[in-house]
């Protein structure tokens, strides 16, 4: 698969500056709300409309939907695998409240979780991602798949050689082993553990591609549940990944694929000129739920961090006492997640904010102004040639 070329990745000074969080609120502007054929960004459930099982669910389906099925007052929001959900065309569906809150409180009790083979997927940009944010809860999911949209290795062979290793390669592929021996602890086999092949750092640098490589995988797996990261400026790649989650399911809605509830994990973002780590950036209206880990749960996290012995520095700052998750909102991916100076802007050389939702509108306007069945964009190969009608 053909990646671009790019600078190397980290660099540059840090600045601080007071931050103010941007509130906003659900009647956003999106820039895929302006026609009827615009794609969806966050998948949901339809309160009206009651569609037939098509596929018999297993015994082995994921706990957390059937319990809210059968417990919960918002039964008709959330259905058990093999629906075909039908797309709205004029909006985005906001999960209710109700709903919401009964799937977090099954993700808190996480015993329900312990059956949820391949209906979830946790996709996150770097080996390591998948530990920081879910090591606790992915002691109760060996078959869950993870997979990560980059191989942890910046381009400029230096940053290699500062880990010990000679080049690039051989550094991706000692990743590759950490976050396999990492994921051994909870049980996750190396065939559950997939990797898209971008380069540290670049991922924003080609979203059309990386949209359609998530829908494929979204595709193959037909997850549930997807855990990735949330929009918040704290590493380029981060965004890059919510933005092909959101978009990949809008693809999978328009062709009546069933599309996945979307929740995310922590990662760290710029808050008053300090890197915030393990909280959300706030988002009105959106309800987010702390799991307490248990003491062999943490136990298990703290293995898993001593497999990744390149990031060890980095691993430092990161508890392993608590875990957070809350459903997508609704993002405005053309809108700078919150005011000043993001926390990638203080050290990355290969994009900046301005220019990274510059990309961003440009894969939004190719997606939203194709109206023929391919699309074949300027530049795009392989998998970024892909059915959308």
């Amino acid at each position: 698969m053909l990646r671009q070329s790019s600078p190397a990745y980290f660099g540059g000074c840090v600045k601080s500056e007071e931050l103010k969080v941007q509130q906003r609120t659900d009647t956003d502007e999106s820039p895929l709300d302006a026609t009827p054929d615009d794609l969806l960004l966050i998948s949901g459930f339809d309160r009206e409309k009651q569609i037939p099982v098509t596929v018999e669910p297993g015994p082995n389906d994921l706990q957390t939907v059937q319990q809210v099925i059968t417990e919960s007052p918002a039964s008709a929001l959330i259905k058990p695998m093999g629906l075909v959900i039908a797309p709205s065309r004029d909006a985005r569906y906001k999960p209710s409240p109700e709903l919401t809150k009964a799937v977090l409180d099954r993700i808190a009790e996480r015993t329900v979780l312990a059956r949820a083979k391949s209906s979830t997927l946790v996709l996150v940009a770097h080996p390591d991602d998948e530990a920081i944010g879910a090591g606790g809860l992915l002691a109760g999911m060996p078959d869950a798949v993870i997979a990560h949209v980059t191989d942890g290795a910046p381009r400029d062979d230096k940053y290699a050689q500062a880990k010990g290793f000679p080049t690039r390669e051989s550094y991706a592929r000692a990743r590759r082993r950490e976050v396999v021996n990492a994921l051994a602890h909870v049980g996750i086999t190396p065939e559950r553990c997939r990797g898209l092949g971008y380069v540290d750092g670049e991922a924003s640098l080609q979203l059309i591609e990386l949209v359609f490589d998530v829908a494929d995988l979204m595709n193959e797996v037909r997850p549930e549940i997807v855990i990735t990261h949330p929009y918040e400026g704290g590493h380029s790649d981060h965004d890059a990944t919510a933005f092909a989650v959101h978009l990949a399911c809008g693809v999978l809605r328009r062709d009546n694929v069933p599309t996945p509830l979307v929740l995310e994990l922590t990662s760290y973002h710029n808050f008053s000129g300090q890197r915030r780590v393990f909280s959300f950036l706030p988002f009105l209206g959106t309800d987010s739920r702390t799991i307490q880990l248990t003491e062999n749960e943490k136990i298990l996290k703290s293995r898993m961090y001593g497999e990744f012995l390149s990031q060890k520095v980095c691993l430092e700052r990161f508890p392993i006492a608590i875990e957070r998750f809350r459903p997508a909102p609704r993002y405005q991916f053309t809108a700078a997640p919150h005011e000043g100076p993001l926390d990638y802007e203080r050290y990355c050389t290969v994009i900046s904010g301005a220019e990274w939702r510059d990309n961003a509108g440009k894969a939004l306007q190719t997606l939203r102004t194709r109206r023929r069945r391919f699309v074949q964009a300027l530049g795009l190969t392989g998998s970024a040639m892909r059915i959308l009608g």
